[in-house]
Parts: C-alpha cells; structure tokens; sequence
C-alpha cells in the first residue's frame, strides 16, 4: 500500500486493480456469491432413499419374526412352553412344591428334552409352583434353544416318566405333563 499527498492510499496487492480510498473511507470487501441452495429433487430424493431403508429394516425384521413364530427353517431351534400338573388338596391355593412321591418337583427342577433318536438336545428347569383353581399344583415349563427337525419330542420331569408329543404340538405351548392323576 502506498500513501499519496491528498491522503489517498492505493493498494499494490498481487491481482488487486489498482485502487485509490479516501482518507477515513473504510474498504468494504467484495461480496460473497450467493450460496447455491440444494435442488429440490435432491431434498426430494434423500427422503425417498431414507423412506426405502427404512422400509427395508422393518420388512426384513417382519419377515424374520414370521419365518421364526412359523416354526420353519430346518435347523432353526425354538421355545418349548407348558406345564406340569400335581393333583392337589381340595381348596389349596397359593404357592406350592411336590411332596411324596413328587418331592423332586419344584421350582428349579430339571427338565429334559429329548428328540426322536433318543439325544438329549435341551434342558430347562421348572419354575415356580401355584395352585389353580381346580387345586392343582401347576408349575410352568420353558425351554428355550430346542433344536428344530425331529419328528417328536420327550419331556422328562426329575426322574418321573417322560412325556412323548409330535413337533408340532411342541410348538404350540399346549404341553401338559399331569402327575398324580390329573
């Protein structure tokens, strides 16, 4: 920047025009080009992309929760649901446990799984005993991870006799071993 007589300054810069200010003018600097604002087919376009992958995540989660309530898939394994029954006195309620013949049965007892060839391919334990309204002693049965593909199954409660059922009522959550003559 060179200063001249009348006060005047000119500025010399690499690729500036050369240009003179006033004295107490300030240099205002060049305007900025206008930002270019999106297209809206490019706004249009992002929302359609993000409505297809969503999309996509909840029909793949659809798919995956239907391929496995319909208990297909050869090797896929699912949960064994049921119960186990102790006739009971008259009136009873509350909680309960075998006793006699049954004192193996109570909550945490073991539950086995066996399939069709006779392999023990799960085992669970029972949880824990009420009465019903018939004062039965009932205990509730979940196994999870039994694997798909034989024909039956066998349940076996502690060391009582085991209970033979097809596949598909395996999945149905109906199973009901009854002790003591239920």
């Amino acid at each position: 920047m060179t200063v001249t007589r009348g006060g005047a300054a000119r500025c010399h810069a690499a690729g500036m025009p050369d240009e003179s200010l006033d004295e107490g003018a300030v240099a205002q600097p060049a305007p900025l080009p206008a930002p270019s604002e999106p297209a809206r087919g490019h706004r249009f376009r992002g929302a359609l992309v993000a409505t297809a992958v969503a999309g996509l995540v909840v029909g793949s989660g659809a798919v995956a929760l239907a391929w496995n309530l319909s208990g297909r898939g050869g090797d896929h394994a699912f949960t064994l649901v049921g119960q186990v029954r102790i006739t009971g006195n008259l009136g009873a309620s509350g909680t309960c446990s075998g006793s006699h013949e049954f004192s193996d049965i109570d909550k945490g007892a073991l539950l086995t799984v066996r399939d069709s060839a006779g392999r023990v391919v799960a085992t669970g334990s029972l949880g824990s005993g009420a009465y019903n309204s018939y004062s039965a002693c009932v205990f509730p049965i979940v196994v999870r991870g039994v694997p798909d593909g034989s024909v039956s199954y066998s349940v076996q409660v502690g060391w009582h006799s085991e209970k033979t059922i097809e596949n598909g009522q395996a999945r149905t959550g109906n199973l009901v071993m009854n002790l003591g003559g239920t």
